[in-house]
């Protein structure tokens, strides 16, 4: 188990071949929604189709890294996990939108408050997200940009699943757009993770493959 004091700002991204400017830097006020819509109006205008794997940083519509056979399987293993142990008053969303003041991410998993009759209109905001989790191979350097978003969004805690070294990335208590407590585990290692009053243990032998 490592610590850690800081972490990178968002890395350079690949951004969408038929977007070249930001999207609606001007019009956010202070709703979080506001570059969600206008990104989803740009899929309704077919300027995004459902071919694009793409997902909204900073107001950048960007392309996601194709995923590798162990990013899969640490999703799958992840999910049997997360599904098994979080509690009903919480909701395991797997690789589905979140959305922040100018991005709308889809991390491979988000642990939010409330039930899924809370989120039929919209995506879950960031300080409705006890967790996020991004599993990472060649997208790591992306991944680790997204700290700081996830943090100035008030997420509580991030995970970032490194498939390279097999190790895992724990970041906690957001404050002034950063995390202050930044630990690295090894495979080897479990991480213990406490929702409401139920505490569980996740092994991280099972986000790896042997």
């Amino acid at each position: 188990m490592r610590h850690f004091e800081f972490i990178s700002s968002l890395a350079t991204v690949d951004v969408h071949p038929r977007i070249h400017v930001p999207i609606g830097r001007s019009s956010t006020g202070s709703d979080p929604s506001v570059h969600g819509r206008e990104c989803h109006a740009l899929g309704k205008q077919g300027v995004i189709g459902p071919a694009d794997r793409v997902e909204l940083l900073e107001g950048l519509i960007v392309r996601k890294t194709n995923q590798l056979p162990p990013h899969s399987f640490a999703v799958q293993m992840l999910s049997r996990s997360l599904y098994a142990n979080v509690p009903e008053s919480f909701v395991v969303r797997c690789q589905l939108p979140v959305t922040l003041s100018a991005s709308e991410p889809e991390p491979d998993f988000a642990i939010v408050t409330g039930t899924t009759d809370n989120y039929r209109q919209r995506h879950p905001f960031g300080d409705e997200c006890r967790l996020l989790v991004e599993v990472a191979d060649s997208s790591l350097a992306r991944d680790l940009g997204k700290a700081a978003i996830y943090a100035s969004a008030g997420v509580e805690e991030y995970w970032i699943i490194k498939i390279p070294t097999q190790s895992v990335l724990r970041m906690r208590k957001p404050a002034a757009g950063r995390y202050a407590e930044i630990v690295e585990f090894q495979r080897a290692e479990s991480i213990n993770f406490q929702l409401a009053d139920l505490s569980f243990s996740l092994p991280l032998t099972e986000a790896f493959p042997a």
